[in-house]
């Protein structure tokens, strides 16, 4: 009962873990006050399932700190579309529920191409510093059918050209400047994309904090960057490293099947899980949940298998699960003048980490209760090492002929025994020797 109990609670806290990463921020979280409040996160990566987690995520932060500007520092090659839609999803609920969403492309060097400029024009305010660029928004298309080609590039390039100029109309931005970098290809620089009204400004600064400052945020701030799940998934959504856990998911179960382990089928079916996340078939919280199930699982199988490698399996599985949704709490939302602190990080901090201590005190205390258990049943004599049975003694539960057979109870288990003389029931035996799987006994003495 104790083990269904442990295993029980296990299932519950992965369970509010995986499913906590999934609420939605609420509808009026901004409505905190009025005081102006910032949050800043920098996003230096492609538009992928990484990028996605990381900015989605940091806007649900935002709005349960009730910070009503929202910054993101951008700096992107451009990536998939799918993500970048998501992300300008996530944007516009922000906005929808009273936040400013502000796109700063800076220091120098930094740009924002491709996908990354939708994001930027989705965004209420864009201010890009000297030596940045914006732009190279033509939509790259993939398996084509053949004889297709010149009409699907066609209705995908009208389709992005008319994306853009509804976001760049919806700020009052230039529309012909803002669909020149779809249907041409164009870039602009900072001094260009100001002067063309692609951005609402250029901010004259060499750092990203001389920028910040410049756009109106004062210090102390904190700059947000991607923790390590949206960096882990990042690394999945590389279709080199998904479509090789894919393919080594496969063999794995393949040869399982001729030499059948099952711990090499879970791994295969692990790394099958891993390379769906990062091709966006399922999300980061449902394969998580899985994988911490099937870790847990496994953990609790070292009380059959006493190998270890159960255990360490288990471990493993549990924390790649874990790491797909672990975020770090956002910090408490800054105080109101004539109104009292906010409650946000008691509400979400405290929670957050009660669950990860206990998580991780199970996880130590399950370790050292597995560690005794194991050791113990390692001590143990084997039932069928029967030459240990030599030397042992026990009692007669009934008769024995000369030659014939009887059963006694030896060392707390019941054995068949033989004797070559006659013994009656409940006497004291010692066993003499071991015939195979039968022991020969004679009379204890007294």
């Amino acid at each position: 009962m104790k083990r269904r109990s442990a295993l029980g609670f296990a299932l519950v806290v992965a369970a509010v873990l995986a499913l906590s990463s999934q609420v939605p921020p609420s509808s009026n979280a901004l409505s905190c006050g009025g005081q102006p409040s910032y949050y800043v996160a920098s996003m230096n990566m492609t538009i992928d399932p990484g990028s996605q987690d990381f900015v989605t995520n940091a806007i649900r932060d935002a709005q349960a700190t009730c910070a009503n500007h929202f910054v993101l520092v951008m700096n992107t090659f451009g990536g998939n579309g799918g993500n970048m839609d998501n992300i300008i999803n996530a944007i516009s609920s922000y906005q929808a529920a009273g936040g400013s969403f502000i796109t700063l492309i800076a220091p120098s060097g930094n740009h924002a191409f491709s996908a990354g400029a939708y994001i930027a024009e989705a965004s209420d305010k864009i201010y890009m510093t000297p030596g940045t660029a914006i732009g190279s928004a033509t939509p790259i298309v993939y398996n084509i059918p053949t004889g297709e080609v010149n009409t699907t590039l066609t209705k995908d390039i009208n389709g992005f050209k008319a994306y853009m100029g509804a976001l760049a109309s919806r700020f009052s931005r230039n529309v012909t400047a803002a669909e020149l970098m779809v249907t041409k290809g164009v870039s602009y620089t900072a001094d260009e994309a100001a002067r063309l009204r692609v951005i609402d400004g250029k901010v004259n600064a060499t750092s990203v904090g001389g920028a910040l400052q410049a756009i109106g945020v004062a210090p102390p701030y904190e700059i947000h960057a991607p923790g390590i799940s949206s960096q882990f998934i990042s690394v999945l959504a590389d279709p080199n490293v998904s479509g090789l856990l894919f393919l080594v998911g496969t063999f794995a179960i393949l040869a399982d099947l001729y030499h059948p382990t099952v711990i090499v089928s879970i791994a295969g079916a692990v790394a099958i899980a891993l390379a769906l996340i990062g091709l966006g078939v399922f999300g980061a919280p449902i394969v998580s949940l899985f994988l911490m199930i099937v870790g847990a699982a496994f953990i609790f199988l070292e009380l059959k298998t006493h190998h270890g490698i159960s255990a360490l399996t288990g471990v493993v599985v549990f924390i790649i699960g874990f790491l797909l949704i672990f975020q770090t709490p956002p910090p408490p939302s800054q105080p109101t003048p004539g109104q009292p602190p906010q409650a946000n990080f008691i509400a979400i901090g405290t929670v957050t980490y009660l669950l990860l201590g206990l998580l991780g005190a199970g996880v130590v205390i399950g370790s050292i209760y597995l560690y005794r258990i194991r050791e113990g049943l390692m001590k143990r004599p084997k039932q069928l090492e029967t030459s240990l049975m030599v030397g042992k003694e026990g009692r007669l539960l009934t008769d024995l002929k000369a030659g014939g057979d009887a059963t006694a109870n030896i060392a707390a288990e019941d054995w068949s025994v033989t004797s070559p003389g006659e013994i009656e029931k409940g006497t004291r035996i010692k066993v003499k020797e071991v015939r195979g799987l039968k022991l020969v006994v004679e009379k204890a003495e007294s």
